[in-house]
């Protein structure tokens, strides 16, 4: 490997995301920001979901994460927020939702707790993955999602399992 072909593959991927693809994944065929946002917690959630019981935890702890942020994006957006306007990090994210009611105060500032000391610490610094981890990080995303969902006009759009 050289750095002529690293750069060659850079605008190979470049390229792939400057136009609109024609596989995309499933579920994900929405125009709607909300209805996408919504649908990628799924798939997040599903792929977590066959990731923690082939013990791949590193990948269903950042997952999980992922999918709670999505899930809350969602019904950000659902209530109005355009997606220029959406929190610019990932604390801003569970700040927002407590403001609009979607989460509890006590909730955003645990999700954000847990986000800043174990999240970060696990994929950026010596935190270590683990079974018993993941499952309650998967646990508490599969719970985030449903209970947002469940607040929601379009929670016909969800398409989990």
């Amino acid at each position: 490997m050289s750095s002529t072909r690293i750069e060659t593959l850079v605008d190979e991927v470049q390229a792939a995301f400057d136009y609109r693809p024609d596989e995309i994944e499933d579920g994900l065929e929405t125009n709607e920001a909300d209805v996408l946002q919504l649908r990628k917690s799924c798939r997040l959630l599903a792929g977590a979901e066959t990731l923690l019981e082939q013990g791949f935890y590193t990948l269903v702890i950042e997952a999980s994460f992922v999918a709670i942020e999505r899930v809350v994006e969602f019904k950000l957006l659902e209530g109005g927020v355009e997606p220029r306007n959406l929190p610019g990090t990932h604390p801003g994210v569970y700040t927002e939702a407590a403001r609009r009611g979607i989460l509890s105060g006590h909730v955003a500032d645990s999700l954000q707790d847990l986000w800043r000391n174990h999240r970060a610490k696990t994929y950026y610094q010596d935190g270590l993955a683990a079974r018993e981890r993941a499952e309650k990080l998967y646990e508490l995303a599969s719970e985030t999602h449903e209970y947002v969902v469940n607040q929601s006009a379009k929670k016909h759009e969800c398409i989990c399992e």
